[in-house]
């Protein structure tokens, strides 16, 4: 733009030539001078350059010295440097940085071709390649040929050197890589320690060291709370991963800081030897025990006790059903107790207790628990992690079903209580009669069998009469015998004796496993001798219950079923009468249980099972009749299949079922196992919660980029109401420590709904014990607590990894193809300097000589045109000039 004005000086010249004709000498000499010093200004500020081509060959070495790169591999590092510089060209020159966790400058480019460490070096406890690449990018002068050559593990812990890679590349800058052997081949480190974050007090709990070897070796691996010794073992160790276990005793509340250290000969590296871990002991738990008899829970309350767990022993009928009661308990274990002992609101509290208040329970077998104690069908089945429903497999027994129906003249009055109605002027009563009913309750109870199970139908007045006989219930339409049924009529007298010889002849023949009658009717009967029906039922395993309908059933019944081995129901309202056939027929369905000796078989590992040989488990003699829910994690089964010990999460809480007894009975062998206690402390122990603060959650993250002897770690505080709303507008404050030190407190800050959060910086090497306070900012008062912790390992460079050697070479590949390198062989030190890449060019910039020149011609031009010099001046002053000769 400015040299515009150039035409617009020229033309004023001319026109000012003209118009003074004596002056056009000297105004035109000023215009030629006044366009020239416009071309210069122009000129110089375009920025004009003089660009050269050529220039030496300038290569920066940088070299790896973190901890990762072994010294064997470290000292070839430096002996390729060495030589390349000593085989570099007269006009080449050559710069070395060393890097660790920082880059630092050994040599600027020089010609020199002798090179010695200066002897200083970066601390290795990390590996940033973008910072060596940011320092050696920065060593190299404009123009000539530019290259920087890495040798290096590619083991990079800090930085993004695929950033900087990319940048060289475009800037002219050839990135070649050197890669250096990775890991020594004699080295052994602890890689993690886990242990549970909360134990109870007295619990046993399992410590897991992951070491990891370069080759095979023997070691020495000691375990320590705090400072005091808590285990040791001798391992022979294998290439690769290693896992040794520990068992340990919580003992002493508060919290533990765990520790491993590994010890083997040759091991290059002292400082992966040892990891940590927390561990909070957390008070002993308390555990309610709900049994209909002290004996079914005996053994199992001597072991909680001898697992340092408190036990409190109380009927079902007096376990408490409100949640705030329920509360003081971490666990409730039923030993052998029934669903009508536990009751509907008992089962739905301890449902909201496992589901919604995260809790632990545990079922116990026995002679009335699981189906046989009425749970198939119960708010407890959905809770535990087995259905009492056993028909569906193959192993099961299979069930055949005799109804017994009193039809006489008697079951076909009402009986029904309030409903009974009388009119005067017909004298008769009038509703649904008992054997209608009693049809009804027949109908639904067989709704609930499956196709394979054998089912009839038997009536009796004064002789048995076949309804249904004894058939598949697959093999029987709902149509045909709901219509069967409800032709009924009541008449005629009272036969039992006959009726039940007739169900027992029709179960005589069937080939199924479970055998029963249920006899429905008003007691009515007439004298009969009922002992031989009986003998014959019990010498064919067939059980007899009874169900009582009206108000005058008598003892006939209760007696019947007490010697038949089965239940007697009373239905003095007879419109029960649905409900308790159905009730009876769930009970039946379920009411299956394997009495046969047998060691039960592990298939899957668990907690609950740690420490227990797995092939010396003591003999079983039975257990109740279950199926494994799809979901649940079945880790003890009888040789039929059967789950014997079977564990699930359901919603918040854990539940765990244990099908034998833990008695005499059953498990006559288990209590009188050394290791019961421990057993049953595992098994009580994994149903506890573990979070010991409900709605408060804390999670820690180590921040990449930190560098390793003081890391930054970001915190995350979820908090949450006992809803699950979130707990806004908090004042969060958070307190960390390790042994010995106790930093000033913290305040970090809510960023989105529950959610506060905040950076701790300047961490070192340990473990640090986390208060976490949240409270009310206008009263003070405070809200929720939690105390956690914080593990800050030791440097990554020390860690060994077959995966971050396959990630370390595949950076080296990808920095050499962005920087549009190659690998180099490191036996071939002169090529470093091999003269194969374009010569950047050189360029100089002008504008300080043209604005110089500018300068130097301003006076000039200003002397043409103001000053005016004639012959008389001249002479005048030449004549001074002789005189004063």
């Amino acid at each position: 733009m400015l040299l515009l004005s150039l035409p617009l000086v020229v033309v004023l010249g001319i026109l000012s030539a003209r118009a003074r004709p004596r002056d056009r000498g000297r105004i035109n000499a000023s215009t030629v001078i006044r366009s020239f010093i416009l071309v210069l200004v122009t000129l110089a500020l375009a920025g004009l350059q003089w660009v050269s081509s050529g220039g030496p060959l300038n290569v920066v070495f940088l070299v790896d010295e973190s901890a990762s790169v072994p010294r064997q591999s470290s000292d070839a590092a430096r002996e390729y440097v060495r030589k390349a510089i000593e085989s570099m060209g007269p006009e080449d020159r050559a710069g070395v940085v060393l890097f660790g966790e920082r880059a630092i400058v050994d040599r600027a480019l020089s010609p020199d071709a002798d090179w010695q460490p200066v002897g200083k070096h970066p601390a290795g406890l990390a590996t940033n390649i973008a910072d060596a690449l940011q320092v050696g990018n920065a060593l190299f002068p404009e123009g000539g040929s530019r290259r920087i050559i890495l040798l290096s593990d590619g083991a990079e812990t800090i930085g993004k050197a695929r950033d900087l890679a990319a940048r060289a590349g475009l800037t002219g800058v050839q990135l070649s890589v050197v890669p250096l052997g990775a890991q020594s081949q004699n080295e052994v480190a602890v890689d993690r320690l886990a242990s549970p974050n909360t134990v109870p007090a007295g619990q046993q709990f399992n410590v897991r060291v992951l070491l990891k070897s370069t080759s095979a070796r023997a070691a020495s691996v000691s375990l320590f709370d705090g400072a005091e010794p808590a285990g040791r073992q001798d391992v022979q160790l294998q290439p690769g991963d290693n896992v040794v276990e520990f068992s340990m005793k919580a003992s002493g509340e508060g919290f533990h800081v765990i520790k491993a250290r590994v010890e083997s000969v040759d091991d290059r590296y002292v400082e992966n030897n040892e990891e940590s871990s927390f561990t909070i002991v957390r008070k002993a738990p308390t555990v309610l025990v709900v049994t209909r008899d002290q004996a079914d829970a005996g053994p199992f309350v001597e072991a909680l006790k001898a697992s340092n767990i408190v036990a409190e022993v109380t009927p079902p009928e007096a376990m408490p059903h409100r949640q705030e009661n329920l509360a003081r308990y971490d666990a409730i274990v039923l030993a052998n107790a029934s669903a009508d002992g536990v009751g509907v609101e008992g089962q739905l509290a301890l449902q909201n207790y496992v589901r919604n208040m995260g809790r632990g329970l545990i079922m116990l077998g026995g002679e009335v628990s699981y189906g046989a104690g009425g749970y198939l069908r119960s708010p407890l089945e959905e809770v535990l992690p087995v259905s009492m429903d056993v028909r569906t497999s193959e192993q099961r027994a299979s069930l055949a079903m005799t109804f017994v129906l009193d039809k006489s003249g008697s079951m076909g009055r009402c009986h029904c209580g309030g409903a009974q109605k009388f009119d005067p002027a017909m004298r008769t009563e009038f509703g649904l009669n008992k054997v209608q009913l009693a049809s009804d309750a027949i109908i639904k109870a067989a709704a609930l069998l499956n196709s394979g199970d054998q089912f009839g139908v038997v009536a009796f007045d004064d002789a048995p009469h076949w309804l249904i006989n004894l058939q598949n219930r697959g093999n029987i339409s709902d149509a045909v015998m709901q219509q069967t049924l409800k032709e009924v009529v009541a008449e005629g007298g009272t036969g039992l004796q006959a009726g039940m010889q007739a169900g027992v002849d029709a179960l005589h023949a069937s080939n199924a496993q479970l055998k029963h009658m249920i006899v429905i009717g008003d007691g009515w009967s007439q004298r009969s001798d009922f002992s031989q029906v009986l003998e014959q039922m019990k010498a064919q395993n067939i059980t007899l219950s009874t169900v009582g309908a009206g108000d005058g059933p008598g003892e006939l019944l209760k007696q019947l079923a007490d010697q038949g081995g089965g239940h007697y129901y009373l239905a003095q309202d007879v419109r029960t009468l649905p409900d308790i056939i159905l009730k009876e027929t769930v009970r039946l369905i379920g009411a299956y249980y394997v009495e046969e000796p047998f060691r039960p078989l592990v298939t899957r590992g668990s907690p609950i099972l740690n420490g227990l040989d797995a092939n010396r488990l003591p003999q079983l003699l039975g257990y109740n009749g279950t199926t494994a829910k799809p979901d649940a994690d079945v880790l003890l089964q009888s040789p039929r299949g059967d789950p014997v010990l079977a564990t699930w999460q359901y919603g918040l809480g854990r539940s765990v079922a244990w099908t034998p007894d833990a008695k005499g009975r059953w498990a006559t062998e288990w209590v009188q196992w050394p290791q019961f206690s421990q057993f049953v402390g595992q098994m009580v122990g994994w149903t506890l919660p573990q979070d010991t603060t409900p709605g408060l959650e804390t999670a820690f993250t180590l921040l990449p980029g930190s560098l390793p002897a003081q890391q930054d770690a970001s915190i995350r505080v979820d908090s949450r109401d006992s809803q699950g709303a979130p707990r806004n507008f908090l004042s969060t404050s958070v307190v960390i420590s390790t042994t010995g030190e106790v930093r000033p407190r913290e305040t970090i800050f809510q960023q989105a709904p529950g959610v506060y959060g905040g950076v701790l910086k300047g961490l070192k090497q340990g473990v640090y014990a986390v208060d976490v306070e949240q409270t009310d900012p206008v009263s003070g008062d405070v809200v929720t607590k939690q105390k956690t912790g914080l593990v800050v390992p030791y440097a990554s460079e020390y860690r060994l990894s077959d995966d971050a050697v396959r990630e370390a070479r595949a950076l080296l590949a990808d920095l050499a193809q962005l920087g549009g390198g190659k690998e180099l062989d490191m036996a071939q030190p002169s090529a470093a300097f091999s003269h194969d890449i374009a010569s950047q060019p050189l360029s100089l910039p002008l504008w300080p000589w043209l604005l110089g020149a500018a300068i130097f011609l301003f006076p000039f031009d200003v002397a043409v045109r103001r000053l005016t010099v004639s012959r008389a001046d001249l002479s005048r002053m030449f004549g001074i000039r002789d005189r004063r000769v």
